[in-house]
């Protein structure tokens, strides 16, 4: 009978507290529903005050200082801003050049943001550094306020805060600042993914050529992973450090993954001494397979007998990705069928099996471009 009791007390136990946490979520959610309702006549007016602002900025004339003096009182509340972002977008949208005018006049707001932020929690210093990104608030001059402190958050424990900084300086002009930033990272021993870095690095405004060299000449005070990025990036730009890169290539004694992605730059950037020295690594039966394999597949920006003939060896070679970038490359090249004709008929199954694959997978694709 005792036992009875007691599970029945646990049931209303259990009961009262589902329906307590369901009161409790009802309320609260009525509580959002009204909070959201008085804020859309704040949020008019914070649209209404950003037009009147853009509008007198379009007619060169000076903006409104009550109405930025209302921004400066609620800019610190995070539903104010993420309003105040997407209304700048909407205006963006009808009058681009005036808009970004206009939030040039507003960097004193971000600065007085960035002091209020400095001691809050980092999801808050994201979505600035977000926003200075989206607004390009950062200017050329390194000492400017803006750009120092997104350079500081680079140095941040949080991933999206460094990102977002640095994503807010790669749309600047400031080549500068970016290279202060990233070598501000290496002496914090800071570790940011290469892929980020070099896809962060292809947003740059200004002129590449020039970040690249600023890059360059501190390249041996980066990481391997920071190198790799770097060289990356000088490839997608289609920039010439052929030479610079060839040295570092031959040298044995540079890390494997930048000896990788200069081959891959020699894959796009054709320099003729490269590719012997491709051809050379082509054929070297003990060098590592990673190696071979990218070699082959950068040889197809190099037409001539003795890239053809490498390439037609590399067929024959006990790993399959050596083999099947091989095939890949001699199909670029367009290679005559008469110069492939001791492969189709020769002993190594192998070799003639992924060659006829690679030439009817091509055939197939130009069959479906033509229909298309």
């Amino acid at each position: 009978m005792s036992n009875e009791v007691r599970i029945d007390l646990i049931l209303i136990i259990y009961t009262a507290i589902c329906m307590l946490m369901i009161c409790f979520n009802t309320v609260f959610l009525l509580y959002l529903r009204y909070r959201d309702f008085i804020f859309k006549g704040k949020r008019e007016k914070i649209r209404q005050a950003i037009k009147d602002q853009i509008e007198l900025v379009s007619k060169n004339e000076e903006i409104d200082k009550q109405k930025q003096q209302y921004l400066y009182r609620n800019f610190t509340k995070i539903r104010f801003l993420k309003a105040f972002h997407e209304i700048v977008k909407e205006q963006a949208a009808v009058d681009y050049e005036s808009t970004f005018a206009y939030l040039k006049l507003c960097k004193p707001l971000f600065e007085y943001l960035i002091i209020e932020f400095n001691n809050k929690e980092n999801s808050k210093k994201g979505y600035l550094a977000f926003l200075v990104g989206e607004f390009r608030l950062c200017d050329e001059t390194v000492y400017d306020f803006i750009v120092s402190a997104m350079i500081s958050y680079t140095t941040n424990k949080s991933v999206y805060v460094r990102q977002n900084a640095l994503h807010a300086l790669y749309t600047s002009d400031n080549g500068e600042a970016i290279l202060t930033a990233m070598l501000r990272m290496q002496e914090m021993k800071i570790k940011h993914n290469n892929k980020l870095i070099s896809d962060g690095l292809m947003l740059f405004h200004g002129d590449r050529a020039h970040l690249a060299s600023y890059l360059w000449k501190e390249f041996g005070s980066f990481d391997v992973s920071t190198r790799v990025a770097i060289i990356n990036f000088i490839r997608m730009s289609t920039l010439d450090y052929s030479e610079k890169f060839l040295k570092l290539l031959k040298d044995e004694h540079s890390h494997k993954e930048i000896r990788l992605a200069i081959i891959r730059y020699f894959g796009r950037m054709a320099y003729a001494p490269a590719g012997q020295y491709l051809v050379e690594l082509l054929r070297q039966k003990n060098a590592e397979w990673e190696y071979r394999a990218i070699a082959a597949t950068a040889l197809a920006s190099y037409k001539n007998d003795e890239t053809v003939d490498a390439l037609k060896e590399a067929l024959s070679s006990d790993n399959w990705y050596v083999r099947f970038n091989a095939s890949e490359s001699l199909v670029k090249l367009n290679v005559e069928y008469m110069d492939l004709v001791d492969i189709y008929n020769g002993p190594d199954r192998y070799a003639r099996e992924i060659l006829e694959y690679k030439m009817e997978t091509e055939k197939l694709k130009r069959k479906t471009g033509r229909e298309e």
